[in-house]
């Protein structure tokens, strides 16, 4: 008799557990999925070209859309997104960003993706390379989370981080919108000569505050001090990212009875945050 009885419990199992299955495999939602992300250079609109390059100062409009989110019983959808944008040194470029979605979908709009949104502005002093916007969703009535990343290049251009303060690209110009220094620094009396330069490796203070200047002076063929202008520029400011370098344009104009020479321009940088101090010489010619 116990063995019948046996036997008829293995019967029942095994019709049984093939249905349990089933209802477990029902009652197990399927994954949260972040899905289509799109890089944009307009509000919802195509992905950006492949082999397009973003420039620093550009805005650009990022987006991505849930599936698999739970529904109440009434339709109920409640969702939390996160979406930050990152350099290629994996800075933070902006505030990390959360929308929320709270809403009621229909039976009819069961299908319904929520796209999710973010508009990035890039800083106008960015180093070039490929950068990050990473993404997330919260489903808060299943606690389910899913995240994902993409990349977008920014073109532009670099300047070499330094350890220490440091005065880099320093070049004559024969006028401001010139692309590329004098390779010859060579003048004529009564010309303006154009400067550029960048300074780097200053510190930061409080919220990424800095305060970065040079001074200015022109020595004659025999060293002797001609001009010479303190605190010709400084940038005090601060922001969310880090300005990873200040560059630099002044014009210095020579008098008509300049004598011919070889003379020194003398750019002395200061950083006021780190107590820091650089001074860079470049020779031009007065012919």
């Amino acid at each position: 008799m116990r063995a019948v009885i046996a036997i008829a419990t293995v019967l029942l199992a095994a019709l049984v557990s093939p249905l349990d299955a089933q209802t477990r495999a029902a009652q197990t939602p399927a994954a949260l999925k972040v899905t289509h992300p799109v890089v944009s250079d307009s509000e919802d609109g195509p992905a950006f070209a492949q082999g397009a390059v973003f420039q620093p100062g550009d805005m650009l409009f990022f987006s991505f859309q849930v599936e698999n989110y739970r529904m109440g019983l009434t339709g109920k959808v409640q969702l939390t997104g996160h979406i930050q944008a990152f350099d290629p040194a994996g800075t933070p470029i902006v505030p990390r960003d959360e929308e929320l979605i709270g809403t009621t979908v229909s039976e009819e709009d069961k299908d319904w993706k929520p796209k999710l949104r973010l508009q990035i502005q890039l800083p106008s002093i960015a180093p070039p390379g490929n950068y990050t916007i990473r993404f997330e969703a919260l489903d808060q009535q299943s606690h389910q989370t899913a995240n994902g990343e993409v990349g977008f290049p920014v073109g532009g251009k670099g300047v070499e981080h330094a350890q220490a303060l440091t005065i880099r690209n320093l070049g004559f110009y024969r006028a401001a919108e010139d692309a590329a220094p004098l390779k010859i620094a060579a003048y004529r009396p009564g010309d303006m000569l154009w400067v550029r330069f960048d300074i780097a490796g200053y510190r930061y203070g409080d919220q990424n505050s800095i305060d970065a200047g040079y001074d200015v002076a022109v020595l004659s063929p025999s060293g002797k001090q001609l001009f010479a202008e303190e605190n010709a520029a400084v940038e005090k400011s601060q922001a969310y990212y880090p300005q990873p370098w200040v560059p630099a344009t002044f014009n210095l104009s020579l008098d008509g009875k300049t004598t011919p020479g070889t003379y020194t321009l003398v750019i002395t940088a200061h950083d006021a945050v780190g107590n820091q101090m650089a001074v860079e010489r470049m020779e031009f010619k007065v012919e």
